[in-house]
């Protein structure tokens, strides 16, 4: 019993870990969403669809023209004596829509990265919310580990004084020291993945130096399962569908502004002559049309028309991805939360009380210390599979909340919850 009981000391050392060092799902949200480098991307890409629009919103230039004619010619032309010199003003009137074409585009560009912008914050949360869990998983394990050591040592050192009395032969003692040097090395590993996991979680926020050890939260804390019907009516708000149909909105805006560019555009100029043999001014008026140019814009409509068809042929298609997607992960889901209940309310403790039975049975002769490290290793790969499990929840409840737009914290702050061994 004092074997098992040992391992006690470290689940009460867990808890008295300076609260400098750990970090909460909420604090390492707030560093990401402040700090990643994608995310601040997006101001740069918004400033440049303000000066689009700025250029879009513009009317036709104007332009100031310089003429002259019969200069430099022969007979009554010699010379300048019969220049005829115009200054005029031209410019064109946008008869087709062509600027509010332009700026329906600009529009619908701004529409979509800001889409953009909304998927690629979920997609962060998520992630974050990724990265923490595991970082508990990872602690878990540690702590896990850390028993697991504390096992074979009080095994180890049980059988030392049972080699000493002659009451057991030498080979068990040295079958439980190599017990007790593989424990060490799994120690080892897990403390280097709690460190690695601490180190993806804060590269979100483009910190390689974390002042950060641990994650404060609670593993344990699993939400209720939602029937299949609740997240199906919510997956019209996923982030991927809603930036497709600005991509079919953006196509479309494309295609308008390739129509205006083949509609009417009437040039005009007007402004003043001077005759220099009669000394007199006249005004000059002129009109200009473009021809054929609907024909010039058919291949830039036709190449909009196909862009558009396939932009909405790839949200009917996501559609039909997502659905599938939402019950594999909601059928996953429920898998592992009933796996982690089972594991955690039936296995786990009848495995606990056989474990306690069994060192009961040693300590008293009756169980070979064979027979003590089975069910003292059952009861750890139990411990790691509930682990495993738990993560599984949580993960598959966040791909459900990334599908309908509401990835959140779902890991509470908590705790360590006290293990039972």
């Amino acid at each position: 019993m004092k074997i098992l009981l040992s391992a006690l000391v470290l689940v009460t050392c867990a808890a008295c870990a300076s609260a400098q060092d750990e970090i909460t799902l909420g604090q390492a949200l707030r560093a990401s969403l402040q700090h990643n480098p994608q995310l601040t991307s997006y101001k740069i890409r918004r400033a440049e669809l303000a000066g689009e629009q700025t250029t879009a919103a513009l009317r036709p230039q104007t332009h100031l023209q310089l003429d002259a004619e019969n200069l430099a010619g022969s007979g009554d032309f010699k010379g300048v004596d019969g220049a005829e010199l115009t200054l005029s003003f031209a410019s064109i009137i946008e008869l087709g829509g062509q600027r509010d074409a332009r700026l329906g585009l600009v529009t619908a560009r701004q529409q979509a990265l800001a889409s953009e912008q909304r998927v690629a914050v979920l997609d962060l949360v998520a992630a974050v919310n990724y990265r923490f869990v595991a970082l508990l998983a990872a602690q878990e394990q540690l702590q896990l580990e850390q028993q697991a050591e504390q096992l074979a040592q009080g095994l180890v050192d049980s059988l030392t004084r049972r080699v000493q009395l002659g009451s057991t032969p030498q080979a068990e003692l040295m079958r439980a020291r190599a017990v007790l040097a593989r424990t060490a090395i799994a120690l080892e590993k897990a403390r280097q993945q709690v460190h690695e996991q601490a180190l993806l979680l804060s590269a979100y926020w483009g910190d390689p130096s974390p002042d950060f050890t641990r994650a404060r939260g609670d593993l344990w804390a699993l939400a209720n399962l939602e029937p299949l019907a609740h997240w199906q009516s919510r997956l019209a708000q996923n982030p991927d569908l809603a930036l497709l149909a600005d991509a079919t909105r953006l196509r479309v805006a494309e295609g308008r502004k390739a129509e205006s560019e083949g509609r009417l555009a009437l040039g005009w100029n007007a402004g003043i002559r001077q005759l220099q043999e009669s000394n007199d001014t006249a005004l000059v008026v002129g009109l200009s049309l473009p021809l054929a140019s609907g024909q010039r814009a058919s291949g830039a409509i036709q190449t909009a028309r196909a862009a558009q068809d396939a932009a909405q042929l790839a949200e009917d298609s996501t559609k039909l991805q997502l659905e599938t997607r939402l019950q594999q992960t909601w059928s996953a889901h429920q898998q592992a939360l009933s796996e982690t209940t089972r594991l955690r309310d039936s296995i786990l403790p009848l495995l606990q009380e056989a474990s306690r039975a069994t060192a009961n049975a040693f300590e008293q002769g009756r169980y070979s210390s064979l027979e003590l490290a089975m069910a003292q290793r059952e009861l750890l790969e139990t411990r790691a599979q509930l682990i495993g499990a738990a993560l599984r929840a949580h993960e598959t409840r966040i791909e459900l909340e990334r599908l309908t737009a509401a990835a959140q914290s779902t890991v509470t702050p908590a705790t360590e919850p006290e293990v039972t061994p």
